[in-house]
């Protein structure tokens, strides 16, 4: 495929399924399905919503579009808000804990050979 054009609101949603999760919807925009080397997924959290602690192989980028939100990576915890991103390289523990209205983020991720998400028993320490 040369090229893909859609709009974000036509794309099915669906619940995040990862252990501690909760309010928590993900799209994949764009997919190896469209022949690209990675994947760009869009997350709506609703409010006080989260994505459990969890480990993976793939390395991701995620782009704050809306909202703010609480992002434990390994033992550190970070605030971020509208316009700040962070990248998060493979086997890194992190977790999403959203703070007051929804949520919004972009999260682009690299296709390596296992695409297991792992979750960790673990909390961010702010939870």
């Amino acid at each position: 495929m040369e090229y893909h054009i859609s709009k974000i609101s036509q794309v099915p949603s669906s619940e995040v399924k990862i252990k501690g999760s909760r309010d928590t919807f993900i799209q994949w925009l764009v997919t190896s399905d469209h022949g690209a080397h990675y994947a760009v997924r869009k997350f709506t959290i609703l409010p006080h919503g989260r994505i459990g602690m969890h480990v993976h192989k793939y390395q991701e980028t995620v782009i704050i579009t809306k909202g703010r939100c609480t992002v434990c990576v390994g033992d550190k915890v970070h605030e971020l808000g509208q316009g700040d991103f962070i990248f998060i390289d493979s086997g890194v523990k992190h977790a999403f804990q959203n703070k007051d209205d929804t949520l919004e983020f972009f999260c682009i991720i690299d296709y390596p050979d296992d695409m297991t998400i792992t979750p960790v028993d673990d909390n961010c320490p702010q939870e």
